[in-house]
């Protein structure tokens, strides 16, 4: 029998230590893909039969968009103007409110949207 290179035992796998990831490239990161999700949202929405309204789901997901979107702007804002800038975080309530509304006018847009197909609304009425 050949010589067995099983018998010389296997080297331990070496650790090779990775460069740290710059915060810049994470943000980007993150960029890319709140932008897909967003994209991926818009395509549903386009999907959606003519007349249908937007679940609450997609006014969940819409939501939870916009605020990814605002803590993206925020942390790539200087931090000098940081400190400065008073604080925009809304309360509970606040934030309830602010899904309230965007749900309206989710399905005030839907809805111009539909009757914009049937030829019933002014096609501005979206906007």
């Amino acid at each position: 029998m050949a010589e067995d290179d099983s018998e010389t035992p296997a080297l331990p796998p070496q650790k090779t230590k990775r460069p740290p990831i710059s915060r810049k490239a994470v943000v980007g990161q993150l960029w890319r893909a709140a932008k897909r999700q967003l994209d991926t949202h818009e395509e549903h929405l386009a999907d959606l039969p003519k007349g249908a309204a937007a679940s609450e789901a997609d006014a969940k997901a819409l939501a939870t968009l916009a605020r990814t979107v605002r803590e993206l702007v925020a942390i790539e804002e200087p931090q000098v103007v940081k400190r400065d800038k008073p604080t925009d975080e809304l309360s509970a309530a606040d934030g309830l409110r602010h899904v309230a509304q965007l749900r309206q006018e989710l399905a005030r847009r839907l809805e111009a949207l539909a009757r914009r197909e049937l030829g019933e609304g002014d096609p501005g009425d979206i906007a």
